[in-house]
């Protein structure tokens, strides 16, 4: 859930979540929600592979990927292919972790996701 919210498990206990998760299948592939260029590609500990595509003042952060398909400057198109999200081992649930920015404020990304 985007925003401040209270802890699931400790009472009294407030967590940020500055993005959305979106649960899919095992091979699923993310798909820009608009088009931009590529402004960063990396592997950050805890969100493996992370994808942030800039869309003039906006960002797009697209984390959780094993595969990352672009590379930092290439042009994308409105649902291209930019990686395979990441099925944990454990329980074998496959989440994509989604951000948008407009310039340094955070945004719902719920209201930006077409539901077909």
């Amino acid at each position: 859930t985007f925003g401040e919210h209270e802890h699931s498990v400790i009472p009294g206990i407030k967590v940020r979540n500055n993005g959305i998760g979106i649960s899919t299948h095992k091979g699923a592939l993310a798909r820009a929600i608009f088009e931009g260029e590529v402004s960063q590609v990396m592997d950050i500990p805890g969100a493996n592979k992370v994808v942030i595509v800039r869309h003039g003042n906006y960002l797009t952060v697209y984390q959780n990927l094993d595969e990352v398909f672009v590379m930092k400057g290439d042009k994308i198109k409105a649902k291209q292919n930019i990686g395979k999200i990441h099925t944990k081992a454990t329980d074998h649930t496959t989440t994509i972790h989604l951000e948008i920015w407009k310039e340094t404020n955070k945004m719902n990304p719920s209201s930006w996701l077409s539901h077909k």
